[in-house]
């Protein structure tokens, strides 16, 4: 399943579970709900810690990547 989502619109803690709310932008600048993520607390930290390193992973990889583009493009000119 795939969600597509814009922003939080809130966290809380129910029964020992982390549940984020997920907005997509919608018409007129509306907030629409996109669905819950449910994570069990304990589990939480590891999951924001992961995605925390994956978003770093990928900055790297696209500023090597502009890194390239521009070298190429000094080595045309």
């Amino acid at each position: 399943m795939h969600i597509f989502t814009d922003g939080i619109k809130n966290i809380s803690l129910s029964n020992g579970n982390l549940r984020i709310t997920l907005v997509q932008n919608g018409p007129e600048n509306t907030q629409v709900d996109a669905g819950t993520l449910v994570v069990p607390a304990n589990q939480a930290s590891a999951l924001v810690n992961a995605m925390a390193n994956g978003l770093k992973q990928i900055d790297e990889q696209m500023k090597a990547r502009a890194e390239a583009e521009q070298a190429a493009k000094e080595d045309v000119q």
